[in-house]
């Protein structure tokens, strides 16, 4: 049984979230906009959207996520990586690298 999703688990996968859209050493404005609007649609703690912000405007990573946090909803992680590197309407080798290292970071079996 898995647990109900709350903040801590979209503050958790925002973190990943951001390293996602990094994994190609650029982040583009449409991968940004996905990763703000994303936020604001799961009601994103201010003082947390902010540091997501502050770390998209200065290029800074977030810290680790909280992966037994994300286990708890693998379906949910992947999906949602899968929407952001798609948000720029190119996939780049390193992001489709970066999905294989999230199936395994999770727990899943190889796509």
């Amino acid at each position: 049984m898995t647990t109900p999703i709350d903040d801590r688990f979209y503050i958790e996968l925002l973190k990943l979230l951001l390293h996602v859209a990094w994994s190609d050493d650029e982040l583009k404005p449409s991968e940004a906009h996905a990763l703000i609007g994303a936020a604001q649609r799961w009601k994103v703690p201010l003082p947390e959207l902010q540091r997501l912000e502050r770390c998209l405007e200065l290029g800074e990573p977030l810290p680790a996520p909280n992966l037994g946090l994300l286990r708890q909803h693998p379906d949910e992680v992947l999906a949602t990586a899968r929407t952001l590197i798609g948000s720029d309407a190119e996939v780049h080798f390193s992001e489709e690298e970066m999905l294989g290292q999230i199936r395994e970071l999770l727990g899943l079996d190889p796509a």
